[in-house]
C-alpha cells in the first residue's frame, strides 16, 4: 500500500492499524513502549506530519512554477542518539534563524528544510547519516505512510541497536515519495580510526552530485561527525567538484540562556575560513596574489593592485612590482570589514617586505629569493643575471635601459664563474635543453639540474654573495 500524503494522517499506522492486519508481538511491544510517552511527542508527531504535507505541497509547486537551477543541490546532516532519560527522542525546541524565523521541533533538520523552503533555497537531495544504532526510528515521525511491516522492523533494529542498510534502502524510499525529496539514509561507521573517518568521508562524496551546491548540517550525531564535516568542505570541492555554500548548527545547548530559543547558528566564517587557508599558500608559492583577489569582499582597488602585482611578478617588472607592492601595503593599512580578511591583514603585510630595497638591484635581488622559494628557477636566474648589471651601475641609472645595454656588453667580456654558471643555468632553462659536456661550467650545471637541493644551496649563494655586494657599495 502506497504512502498516504494526501488523505488523512493516519497516526496509526506506524503502530499497527487495528482491524487491518494481524498485530503481532513484536509490533505489540512497540505499541505499548510507543504509547508510554504518547502526550510528550504526540505535539511534535503531529507538527511533523503536517510538515511532511506542507513539505510535499511546497515542493510540488516549486517544481512546477520555478525553472530548476542547473547546479544541484543536496542537504547533508547526521543523526545521533538521544539519551533515555529523553525517551530516546531528542527534545523538542524551537530554534530561531538570524532573519527571525522560528519552527519548533525535535529534528533541527525540520526546521532547516521549512527556513530553507522559505527562501525558496530548498535542496534536491538529502543525505542523512547515521551509525546502527543512531535513533533512525525518529525518521518515522516525519512522515506518516502506511507501511507497518518498514514501520516494525526499524523499530526493532533501531532497540538493537542494528539497523541495517536494506532498512535504510527501504525508508529512504518511502520517505523521498512522501516529502518530495531525494533522501538517502546511509550508515556509516564510528569514525573511530583513520579508516573509518576516511570511510565517512567517501559515503559524502558518493552521495553528493559532481558539481553541487552542498549545505551542511552539524548540530546531531557524534561529536567527531562536524569535525570530518569541516574537513569535508575542501574534500568535496576537491573531489567532486562540489561548493559548500551553508554550514548550519541549532545550537540546542544555548536555548537556557536564550529564554528556551534555540538561535540557529551560520558558521560562514569558517567557510571563508578554509578558502583562506588554501588560498594564500598558494599565492605564497606561487606569486599568483590575484587569487587573493577574490577574497577581497568590498575592497575592488586592494584586488585591482593585487592582480597588478601578480602580473608584475610573473612578467619580471620589477619596479612595476615594487610600486604595485606600495600601493597594497598602503592599502592594507585600513582594516576589513570582514573578520576573516582582518585576520590575516598582518599576514599579507609582511608577504611585501622587499619592496623596502633603497634601488633596483636590492628588488631584484629580493625577487629573486622569493622566486627560488617557489621553486621558481627560471625567474630566480634571471632575476640575479639582472642584478649583477644594476649592481654595476648608480642608482640613478639601473632603470636606464640604454645605460643598462651598455653595461651588459662590458659585463660579458669580462665575465667570471658566477656569470657563466647564471647564463648556461638560464639557456638550459629558457631552451628546456640539457648543457653539453664539453665544459667544466657544463658539466657543473648538468649535475645541478638532477639535484633541486644543490641547485637552490647554489642559487642562495650567489644571492647572498649579490647582497653582500650591495651593501658594501652603497656603505
Amino acid at each position: 500500500m502506497g504512502p498516504m500524503y494526501r488523505g488523512q494522517w493516519d497516526v496509526g499506522a506506524l503502530a499497527g492499524r487495528t482491524g487491518h492486519r494481524t498485530t503481532t508481538p513484536l509490533l505489540a511491544s512497540a505499541q505499548r513502549d510507543m504509547s508510554s510517552h504518547q502526550e510528550k511527542v504526540s505535539a511534535s508527531r503531529k507538527n511533523a506530519f503536517m510538515l511532511s504535507y506542507s513539505m510535499y505541497r511546497s515542493r510540488e509547486h516549486l517544481n512546477s512554477k520555478t525553472e530548476r537551477h542547473p547546479m544541484s543541490s543536496i542537504l547533508i546532516t547526521t543523526l545521533g542518539k538521544a539519551r533515555k532519560s529523553d525517551n530516546g527522542r531528542y527534545r523538542e525546541i524551537t530554534y530561531r534563524f538570524a532573519d527571525g524565523f522560528t519552527y519548533t521541533s525535535s529534528f533541527f533538520l525540520l526546521a532547516l528544510l521549512k527556513y530553507r523552503e522559505k527562501l525558496q533555497q530548498a535542496p534536491e537531495h538529502i543525505l542523512i547519516m547515521g551509525t546502527a544504532s543512531s535513533m533512525w526510528d525518529a525518521l518515522l515521525e516525519m512522515t506518516p505512510m502506511d507501511n507497518t511491516a518498514l514501520a516494525e522492523k526499524l523499530l526493532a533494529e533501531t532497540d538493537a541497536g542494528a539497523v541495517q542498510p536494506e532498512t535504510l534502502s527501504e525508508l529512504s524510499k518511502e520517505l523521498s515519495a512522501v516529502l518530495g525529496y531525494d533522501i538517502s539514509c546511509q550508515l556509516i561507521p564510528l569514525g573511530r580510526d583513520a579508516a573509518e573517518q576516511a570511510g565517512i568521508l567517501r559515503i559524502m562524496a558518493a552521495e553528493t552530485p559532481e558539481k553541487a551546491s552542498v549545505c551542511l548540517d552539524v548540530t546531531h550525531g557524534l561529536r567527531i561527525l562536524p569535525l570530518l564535516e569541516l574537513l569535508a568542505v575542501i574534500y568535496l570541492q576537491q573531489v567532486r567538484q562540489a561548493q559548500v555554500s551553508d554550514l548550519f548548527y541549532g545550537a540546542a545547548d544555548l536555548a537556557r540562556e536564550n529564554d528556551g530559543i534555540a538561535p540557529v547558528i551560520r558558521l560562514d566564517y569558517v567557510l571563508q575560513l578554509f578558502k583562506w587557508l588554501s588560498t594564500l599558500p598558494i599565492a605564497d608559492e606561487t606569486g599568483r596574489y590575484d587569487a587573493l583577489a577574490e577574497l577581497m569582499t568590498g575592497r575592488p582597488e586592494l584586488a585591482q593592485a593585487l592582480r597588478a602585482h601578480s602580473l608584475h611578478l610573473r612578467t619580471n617588472q620589477t619596479i612595476a612590482a615594487q610600486e604595485s607592492a606600495e600601493n597594497i601595503v598602503a592599502l592594507l593599512e585600513e582594516p576589513f570589514a570582514d573578520p576573516v580578511a582582518e585576520l590575516y591583514r598582518p599576514i599579507l603585510q609582511g608577504k611585501f617586505n622587499w619592496r623596502k630595497g633603497d634601488d633596483l638591484a636590492s628588488w631584484q635581488i629580493l625577487s629573486a629569493r622569493s622566486a627560488l622559494r617557489a621553486g621558481d628557477f627560471l625567474r630566480c636566474v634571471i632575476l640575479l643575471r639582472e642584478a649583477r648589471v644594476s649592481l654595476a651601475l648608480p642608482p640613478g641609472q639601473q632603470s636606464n635601459q640604454a645605460a643598462r645595454d651598455k653595461k651588459l656588453s662590458e659585463l660579458n667580456r669580462e665575465t667570471d664563474r658566477t656569470d657563466e654558471l647564471l647564463n648556461e643555468i638560464r639557456n638550459c632553462l629558457a631552451h628546456a635543453s640539457s648543457p653539453e659536456t664539453r665544459s667544466a661550467i657544463s658539466r657543473d650545471v648538468q649535475q645541478l639540474l638532477q639535484n633541486e637541493n644543490r641547485l637552490r644551496d647554489v642559487l642562495n649563494g650567489i644571492a647572498d654573495d649579490l647582497y653582500k655586494r650591495h651593501k658594501e657599495y652603497r656603505s
